[in-house]
């Protein structure tokens, strides 16, 4: 064998075994691959372009208003990245003229230490004293004051995605926490999955930060026989297996609305099985699931008269939500398994966002509903029609950033002025 020929043949090697290290190091999330993402994102810090900028889709920023004596009272609470923040995540409270009644800036960095590249805020909870509750996604999850103090913060484990509030104050909160090999547990769902995963964990946090409840998705998984759901249903088999993505309680008033459920019972999205469970927190028991009415969906909530509504994100893997008709709010009643759609009630209504999204039903009945990846939060009536819509800011002429949540709430601009901060 030639020189010329072993040198390429050893160049060959070299090249293939660099290539089956830096997939081993991806997949395993091992120290290169995490040097190489932080340098991405030190990048991107640099270049000052928040990650989740999405194509403009509505020709307008700002307020339409359509009919203005059907707005629901209030004002509405906005978690995006800001131009007043220079591009970072922050939290806007504007009125329904959309003009800005308060807003926060909480820096990731001193809030849980280290530093944090275009962290995004995605639940947010709003006090009547002005107080903030919030999490940076997968960092940690803090009470901020309408003066900007920080009361309290948890970063163990990883708050994400949702926080939904229980009528005693407490709230659920999504969080997680990589596992890496057993933990010296025995559950089967192990024996499909490949390490590293990220075993979702249901929390119930209080009002001052104390942990009262953390349940493992596993665990809820092993209890009640449901692995074989996620045989058949699972995205991944490593990483981010459940994707957990809202926790909502129901509520004693609203109790008796449901035959097959019991005040404090929680209803939990899953994103990547598709899949809507109701289970009993303290035993652990699941009384009702559901994988087959919405595909990738996010926030179930329990809406009375034994229903439950839940975005539908109806994941088509276009942008536009052409093929499968765009995204929907889906009412699903357990006890009868009737199914109905409570929007879009024409098919000339445009609203899709395949990832992401929330949805709120007001106390007049209608429904505010955030199409996150077009920058949009949209109020229409029960039957559907549309009485207020909001944009964001564009970053530039063809880039709009992902609006994580748009919340109303029964606080008025008089009440914000006397939260009298600096």
């Amino acid at each position: 064998m030639s020189d010329r020929l072993l040198a390429l043949l050893s160049l060959a090697c070299l090249l293939a075994i660099t290539f089956l290290a830096g997939l081993a190091s991806a997949y395993l999330h091992l120290a290169p691959y995490r040097i190489a993402v932080q340098a991405w994102n030190e990048v991107k810090a640099f270049m000052k372009e928040p990650d989740r900028l999405m194509p403009v889709r509505y020709d307008f920023e700002g307020v339409r208003i359509h009919d203005a004596d059907a707005i629901a009272p209030g004002t509405t609470l906005i978690t995006s990245y800001f131009p007043e923040f220079d591009w970072h995540a922050g939290v806007r409270l504007i009125d329904e003229s959309g003009a800005v009644l308060y807003s926060w800036a909480p820096d990731p960095g001193e809030i849980f230490g280290g530093r944090h590249n275009y962290p995004y805020i995605h639940g947010s909870h709003l006090f009547p004293n002005g107080d903030i509750l919030f999490n940076f996604e997968f960092i940690g999850i803090a009470r901020m004051s309408a003066c900007g103090d920080v009361l309290w913060s948890l970063s163990e484990p990883n708050a994400h995605h949702s926080i939904s509030a229980n009528d005693d104050g407490s709230f659920w909160v999504s969080g997680n926490q990589e596992l890496r090999s057993r933990d010296g547990r025995d559950e089967a769902l192990f024996d499909i999955v490949s390490f590293p995963v990220y075993e979702d964990v249901f929390m119930k946090v209080s009002p001052d930060g104390e942990i009262l409840k953390s349940i493992s998705s596993i665990e809820v998984f092993e209890k009640n026989g449901l692995s074989d759901v996620y045989l058949r249903t699972g995205r991944n088999y490593h990483g981010d297996i459940f994707h957990l993505n809202d926790i909502e309680e129901l509520s004693p008033d609203m109790a008796a609305e449901y035959p097959l459920f019991d005040a404090g019972d929680i209803v939990v999205s899953l994103r990547d099985l598709h899949m809507v469970i109701v289970l009993d927190p303290e035993t652990l028991e699941v009384k009702w699931h559901t994988y087959s009415d919405t595909l990738f969906q996010h926030d179930p909530d329990f809406i009375g008269d034994g229903w439950i509504g839940i975005f539908d994100n109806n994941y088509d893997r276009t942008e536009g939500g052409g093929l499968q008709g765009g995204s929907r709010i889906v009412a699903v009643q357990p006890h009868t398994q009737e199914r109905a759609i409570l929007f879009p009630k024409r098919p000339d209504q445009p609203f899709y966002t395949k990832w992401s999204g929330k949805w709120q039903k007001l106390p007049n009945g209608n429904l505010l509903l955030t199409e996150s990846r077009a920058g949009r939060a949209l109020e229409v009536t029960s039957t559907g029609d549309p009485v207020w819509e909001w944009v964001m800011d564009r970053y530039d002429a063809s880039q709009v950033p992902e609006v994580m949540e748009a919340t109303r709430y029964p606080i008025t601009a008089e009440e914000v002025a006397a939260w009298n901060c600096p």
